[in-house]
Order: C-alpha cells, then structure tokens, then sequence
C-alpha cells in the first residue's frame, strides 16, 4: 500500500470518526486498488465514510457499488441514540417496529424486508435470531441484542447480500463493530485511559451510566466497557388509554484483550455479556374475551434476555506464500429468552376471578462458528486484483419450551391441560443446524472502471431432535418432522464507473438466499379448543431473492456529495402459513411457499456544504411493494420519508443542527380494513459542546412541534376501528441528553 492511499483513508476515516480497520473479522486494509481513488479532499464527505460489511475489504462508501449506511460512534453521541430505533431513525429505507404492549422493539426492516430475513452481525459474528412463529404472539418477538454503548460503528448494507454472507442476507445486512482498546490508545500517547458517560432519554424516561476503561503494557491492551440502564414505559402522544406499567433494566458489559506478538500479527480475545429484565403489567389484555371464553381480570409479564458470546481472533497481515492477509475467527454465542406471564381469569362477564394462570415461556440458541477469510492482491490480464475469500462454518442449537399451568381458586388444584393444551410443550422440536459456505469475491480495477464479481456456495442441514415435549403439543398430526438439507449458489456482480473526479455511477446484481428456518418446516401445533391447528412441511423450498441496484453519485472537494439511487428487488417463494384443510371443525394449517413480491424504489441523499463548519444534508426514499399472486400491497413497506437537517460545527467547540422530517400516509396496505398510519411532519432540535478535550455535551429536543403520529411498522395489521390504536402511538415531545468526561 502506498503512502498515498494509506494518508487518504487516514484523514477520510478519522474525520468522519470511523477508523481504518475495525476489529472483526472482514476487515482489511486498502489494498493497492485503492490507487485509482480521488485525490484527498480538502474537507471529508459522507461518501468518504468507510465500510467493511458491503464487499468484506475497508472502502470508501463511494468506491462500492451499492447502498451503504456508516454511523458512527459520534452520529450515536451527538444524536443521543439510546436504542436500535434511535440508530435508524434517519435513516432513508430503514425502519424497527415497536411492541408497545410488551416486548420492545422487533428487528430491523430494509426496504420493506424485515425479522430474520435481514442478517444481524457484531464484529463479524452472527447475533441470534428469533423464532418468526412467534411474531404476533402475547410474548412478542424481539432481536435488540446489542447495546449501543458497545460499538464504534453500524453499517447497514440494502438489498441482498447472500454472496458474501449466505443464509438469511435476503433483504440486507446490518453489522456493528464494537469498541477496541486502539479507539481509545492511540501510538505514542497515553498507556491509560478512563471515561464516565451518562445519558438520559425521554423516549421512555431511561438512564444510562457507562464506564469505560483502556490500558497498554508493551504489546499487550485491555480494555472493558459496562453500561447499565434503567427505564419504564414509553408514554403515547395524547393518548386516551392508561399505558402498560413497565419497568426495565439492562446491563451490558464488553471486555477485549489485545495481544500482538510481531508487527504482523494480531491476537484478539473477546468476551460479551447482555442482560435484560423487563416488568410490565399488561393492561391492554384485561377485559372480556368472547373468542377466548374467558375474563381477563389482570396480567402481569415479566421478561429476560441474556447474550453473551466469547470469540479468539488472529489476525495475520503480511505475506504467506500467495495469500497476502489471513484472518481466523473463532467464536460461540448463547441466546437464552426467558417470558413469563401470570393472569387472573374468570368466566366472560363474571364478577371475581375463578383461576389464574402462570406461563413461561423459554428459548435458547447457541451457536459454535469459526470463519477464515484470506485476501491476495496480484495483477492478472495487466489489471489489478484484489481477491477476498474464505469458509464459514457454525453449528446451531435451537429450542422453544413452553410451560403453563392452570390453578382453580376454589380449589388450589393445578394442571398442566388449558386451552386445549397440554403442557409442557413445544411447537417445534428441539433442532441442529450446520450451515457452511465458501466464497470468493475479485475487485478487478481497469482504469475508471471497477468490476465486482463474488459467489458464494452454501450447505444448510436442518436435523430435528422431536422428544416427548414435542409430542405432546403436536397432538393428531401425522406427520412425522424430518431432516432437510439444502445447497445453493449465491452469485453478486458489481460496476463502479468514474466519469471525472467528481462523477460516478455504479450498478450490482446480488442473489439472496434463506433456507427453511427451524420453526417453519417442523412447525406442529394442535389447539383443539381454538378448533386449529399446524402441520410440519418438510417439503419447504427456500426463500431467494434477485436485486437489481443502479446509481450516480457526485463528491466535491469542498466536502459537498450526493447518490440517487434505484432499486428493483424480486423475492420468490415466500414462507407464509396457509389454511390447507380441514378435519371435522378443526381447521388446518401449514408453513408453505406462496408469494412472489416484487419491492422497488429508489433513494437520494446528499450534503451541502455551504462552509465548512456549515452544511445542509438531507435524504428522501420511497419504495412500492406488492404481492404478485395477489397483487396487493406489501404491508411492511413503509411509505416515503423526507428529511432536512441544517448543521453548524461539532468538529471543535460548539455544534447544532435542527432536522425537519416528513413522512407520507401508508396507504399500502394489503387490507381494506387495516389501519393506516397517517402521513406526518416533525421538528428535533440537538445541540452539543466540547468543553475541552475531557468533557463534552450533547442535548437534544424531539418532536418540538408535539405531533400525534404512529410507525407503520408498529401498526401492521391492526383494524382501523381497533380500540387500542392510541397505545400505538410515538410520544409527544420529549428531550435527550448525554455528557461524557474523559482521564
């Protein structure tokens, strides 16, 4: 690498907060490709950001040639981003939908694709996932795994991204890259550093404390960052109804050893650990319930999370034999989800309570992985080459118990036998996965013109474990649940043309894949007392989708830049549950291929810089999904958003910007009688201040203008006429801050 290139990405990365080459697997430094870019710019763009998640090689965002998002540790700062909502609400495409009776937020949707169809990643690791099956149920579904606190940086990739990431890349990529002890000493500097942060939102009245702590003996650094918060309930904008009583509490802690024996080698040893409790008293389920034959008297939930993961990383940059970089990750991470629920229940419209009823629910996943990524840059054909390419493998254990017992109150006799079912259970049995791929990517440079082709080839074996558990809860089915396997070949081809220095256009092709996840083939579910039930299907073909993507983009010296981009994306075989027959009253369901959806759209987004401690910047997107069997709308996509933000400094000193957002109607709904959320305008106002390199403030005030409004992703499927429209809603006006001290 040149002195060129290597002082190009220096100034561009570190001024944009970033670093040249976050600690996870994936992440390389500018090969000698990198010759081909612009000249230093003399103030850094958006574009000038770096990424590692869309092509697994450090780039610029304009030297790939698809969509990218970098947020980094001061967007989280000088945002007052507290939560995965936070990280994306200005972000144009993307979007995370909210339980507001209980659970939390869900997961996060790109361009209409959501749930675990979209690949989640921490320094290169795959987080958990979460049964699908249970989106919908009374114990939510949620993937907020990850404290922001943690991390250093989140890309988000859109579109498909199997080719490089396998399984589950079908709609996008989201990748955090935590803190490293290198973010905080720097060569030369002090072997020590300690900092105190302190953070408040009004979002849902939480606080944070974060300490953080670095030291460097020799060749060796440690470091280790702990959070814990604490909140209650988000309160609804004008609301009519009394909001669920909760209360929660979060801890989080990061530690990392570094330890580099030679000037080429790296060593990394990671441990992690999440935990999050939540106490909610679920008000929105009290009442009478006909279909339920049952009163509903009073409920209360109580629900923990706990991810942690441990990974050994050696990172080895210099030459050996034709391979010029090796990177090895080993890893395991756990999952363990713990939902509990105690009601009082009584006859419809009676007086006191007869029984209640106390649930628990459990799931836990685990997961063992190594990945070994290589990348050799050589000249072939008297161009330049830049090969990334490597094998992943893991190995997955998967389980959903559930337990329920029913105590009548004359009595104090329980059982395990309640609405037709008979505990304890699972939905589906306990299931091994062992998914692994190969890939090979090539960054071929020929003058303006950049090519990009990967493919990756992927096993995926699904191995079913049904015990008595099983059984039980599977009742009548006859079908018996079985293995499946899987092979498929996701290929990605990209082209990044520069017209001038200022001008470039890109387009990509990716192929996306997802295989039948466990709780779909194996699905078996018997509710006699709801006259229902589901059946396994080990015929199930998997998810894939094609995406097309074309852009233009222009960077300017003076730190101004725009992309307009298009996006066409086909999605074929579709999991969804269907009615498929019947047997007396009981009606039958089943996990089936069924939809084609198309989603297209496209997004633009850009910065003016008027001076350089002044810019405007400002995004708007719009995409259009339907279903091509039906040809009606696709409910998760959301309408069209603009937004403005006018910004003053944060360099040095004093920062401030005041962000107008405007939002369309969701009138893309894919039922007459679904709620749409109406189209809306507001107003945040955030400010910060670095009094001197030791102590900094940020403030901010959100939704100034006290606007009434709902996320469509929040209300997918809810009647229009439904009575609880208003627990739904976003808050009112609400303030953020955090400070930060520093030795």
């Amino acid at each position: 690498m040149t002195t060129r290139s290597f002082v190009f990405s220096l100034l561009a990365t570190t001024a944009l907060g970033g670093t040249l080459a976050a600690p996870g697997l994936a992440q390389v430094p500018p090969p000698a490709i990198t010759e081909t870019l612009l000249p230093v710019p003399a103030q850094p763009t958006q574009l000038d950001a770096v990424t590692t998640a869309a092509t697994r090689t450090s780039r610029p965002i304009d030297a790939v040639s698809s969509t990218v998002s970098v947020i980094t540790n001061e967007d989280i700062n000088r945002d007052n981003m507290q939560d995965m909502r936070d990280l994306v609400r200005n972000e144009p495409g993307v979007s995370v939908g909210t339980q507001n009776a209980r659970g939390g937020f869900t997961n996060f949707v790109i361009r209409g694709i959501g749930g675990n169809r979209v690949v989640v990643l921490s320094d290169g690791i795959r987080v958990p996932d979460y049964p699908g099956s249970n989106a919908g149920s009374p114990t939510g579904y949620t993937r907020d795994f990850v404290d922001l606190e943690s991390v250093k940086q989140v890309e988000i990739v859109r579109g498909p991204a199997s080719a490089l990431y396998g399984s589950d890349a079908l709609g996008g990529v989201v990748a955090y890259t935590t803190k490293d002890p290198s973010d905080f000493l720097f060569p030369g500097g002090k072997n020590y550093y300690a900092s105190i942060k302190g953070a408040y939102s009004g979002y849902d009245n939480s606080f944070a404390e974060t300490f953080t702590g670095a030291y460097r003996a020799g060749n060796v650094e440690v470091m280790g960052v702990y959070t814990r918060r604490d909140g209650g309930a988000m309160q609804p904008a004008f609301s009519t109804l009394a909001t669920n009583p909760t209360t929660w509490g979060e801890n989080n802690f990061l530690g990392k050893l570094v330890f580099r024996p030679t000037e080429n080698d790296t060593i990394r040893l990671v441990g992690e650990y999440f935990q999050n409790a939540q106490n909610v008293e679920v008000l929105s389920n009290v009442g009478d319930f006909p279909a339920l034959f049952a009163k509903v008297y009073d409920e209360w939930g109580r629900d923990t999370t706990q991810r942690s993961r441990v990974s050994a990383q050696w990172v080895h940059d210099a030459p050996v034999g034709f391979v010029d970089r090796i990177d090895f990750l080993a890893y395991f991470t756990q999952l363990i989800q713990q939902q509990d629920t105690m009601t009082w229940r009584g006859a419809n419209n009676s007086v006191v309570p007869s029984n209640y009823r106390f649930a628990s629910y459990w799931f836990t996943q685990n997961i063992y992985g190594g990945e070994l990524q290589m990348n050799t840059n050589t000249r072939l054909f008297d161009l330049s080459n830049y090969f990334t390419y490597g094998l992943s493998f893991s190995y997955t254990t998967t389980s959903r118990p559930r337990n329920r017992t029913q105590v009548a109150l004359s009595t104090g006799i329980g059982t395990q036998t309640s609405g037709g079912e008979t505990f304890p259970n699972k939905n589906f049995p306990d299931t091994n996965t062992v998914q692994a791929g190969a890939y090979i990517q090539d960054e071929i440079n020929a003058g303006k013109l950049t090519v990009t082709p990967a493919i990756r080839l992927d096993y995926y074996g699904l191995t079913p474990n049904p015990d008595a558990d099983f059984w039980r809860s599977s009742g009548a089915v006859s079908l018996l649940p079985t293995a499946s396997t899987y092979w498929s070949a996701s290929p990605k081809l990209g082209l990044l043309y520069r017209f001038t220095d200022d001008y470039s256009a890109f387009f990509q092709y990716a192929r996306g894949f997802r295989a039948p996840p466990y709780d779909n083939a194996n699905f078996a579910f018997n509710n006699v007392a709801s006259f229902y039930q589901i059946l396994p299907n080990a015929n199930l073909k998997p998810e894939t989708s094609d995406g097309f993507e074309v852009g233009v983009r222009g960077k300017y010296k003076e730190g101004s830049s725009w992309q307009l981009a298009g996006f066409y994306n086909l999605y074929n075989n579709f999991i969804d549950v269907v009615q498929v027959g019947m047997i007396g009253p009981i009606i039958q369901y089943q996990y089936v291929n069924l939809s084609n959806v198309t989603i297209w759209g496209f997004e633009a987004r850009g910065e003016l810089r008027i001076r350089p401690e002044w810019s405007v910047l400002g995004y708007f997107a719009y995409a259009h999904g339907y279903d091509m069997q039906t040809g009606q709308p696709i409910d998760s996509v959301d309408p069209w958003k603009a937004s403005a933000r006018l910004r003053y400094g944060y360099q040095q000193g004093f920062g401030a910007q005041v962000i107008g957002t405007l939002v369309g109607t969701h009138d893309q709904v894919s039922n007459p009688t679904y709620f749409q959320a109406p189209g809306y305008f507001t107003l945040d106002l955030t400010a910060g201040y670095n009094f001197n390199d030791r102590v900094k403030i940020n403030v901010g005030a959100y939704n100034i203008t006290n606007t009434k409004y709902w996320n469509s992703q929040d209300v997918i499927g809810v009647p229009a006429n439904s009575p609880q429209l208003d627990r739904y809603a976003q808050p009112g006006r609400y303030f953020g801050a955090n400070l930060t001290m520093k030795w």
